[in-house]
């Protein structure tokens, strides 16, 4: 199915991006933590280690937001949610994405001006650096694209999900996450099997006392 090979590639791609985002955090805690040690143990002080972490960080956080979607890292309240029918909560989960489908594009518009203003007068930022500042904001720009796509596709994937009446994954595209999910995720990435409760009415497994 096209939208299943689109959904797929989209999560892959987001994965990916997420781990390059984690290496990005990771290099700015380590030319933060270098400097400090230089100041304080070598008594070597150099400028712009801030300014190039910050820059990092932005990058590494908008290149995972599209992971923390399509994997619904982002979906917490769930008080209510879960008591209720799988109609009514595709519709809350089509609000959900629509709402922030818009607060995606608000932000990628934006940021998209700033960008390209920059970009066209060849403004720099005002430190020892001077440095380009779309140089850095492209990249940053690019997550925030790669976000709003995300939140897309996962849109058209739960309404025809929900078109065909399969609400089962409208949920796993939108909806919150279950506690069985969760606990099976945290299992999974530890290499440990996760065998779901027994629904009631299922027969126990038998015992080793049985003869």
């Amino acid at each position: 199915m096209p939208m299943e090979t689109i959904w797929n590639a989209t999560s892959k791609a987001a994965r990916v991006f997420a781990c390059l985002g984690g290496v990005l955090l990771l290099a700015a805690a380590g030319l933060v933590s270098s400097e400090v040690i230089s100041r304080k143990i070598l008594t070597i002080v150099y400028s712009g280690s801030d300014e190039v972490a910050a820059y990092l960080f932005a990058v590494g956080t908008t290149w995972s937001l599209a992971y923390a979607l399509v994997t619904r890292g982002h979906v917490r309240i769930d008080a209510l949610y879960g008591r209720l029918p799988l109609r009514v909560r595709a519709a809350f989960d089509i609000l959900a994405l629509l709402t922030l489908g818009i607060v995606a594009f608000t932000l990628l518009d934006s940021g998209f001006d700033l960008v390209q203003a920059n970009f066209v007068e060849g403004n720099r930022a005002n430190t020892p650096l001077r440095t380009p500042l779309a140089l850095a904001q492209i990249p940053w720009l690019f997550g925030l694209g790669l976000f709003f796509f995300s939140i897309v596709i996962a849109m058209l994937r739960t309404l025809l999900a929900i078109r065909r009446g399969d609400y089962i994954t409208a949920n796993q595209t939108a909806g919150v996450v279950s506690q069985d999910e969760e606990i099976e995720s945290e299992l999974a990435a530890l290499g440990i099997a996760f065998g779901r409760r027994r629904g009631a009415g299922q027969p126990a497994p038998p015992s080793s006392n049985n003869r």
